[in-house]
């Protein structure tokens, strides 16, 4: 039998809160793009409840987890394999899923 008084945790950020989290820690320049890349495919993935989201946001954040699932720090990675991203373009596309998130706040 469970003890009554035990804790329940809780999620440290619900809905969109933790991509929104990231792509500000990223942009604000308090993270590095490898990180932002790891974390948000991480976060996108696995971590939120992807009916959470308004559907701006939806079509926001998956627009940029197709980019950063293809970022690679290599420049003759990406000459090899087109779709590869560096990090300038995953900095685009990450201001512009800001700008769009923004005009639809």
């Amino acid at each position: 039998m469970a003890d009554a008084g035990a804790m329940t945790l809780q999620p440290l950020w619900k809905g969109s809160e933790l991509l929104h989290k990231l792509l500000a820690d990223y942009l604000g320049g308090r993270i590095d793009t490898p990180l932002f890349c790891s974390n948000f495919e991480q976060a996108f993935n696995f971590d939120v409840d992807r009916s959470a989201l308004t559907p701006v946001e939806s079509d926001a954040f998956q627009r940029l987890f197709d980019q950063v699932v293809y970022f690679s720090p290599f420049p003759e990675e990406r000459a090899e394999v087109p779709n590869y991203r560096s990090e300038e373009q995953i900095h685009d596309a990450a201001r512009a899923a800001e700008a769009e998130l923004a005009a639809n706040a």
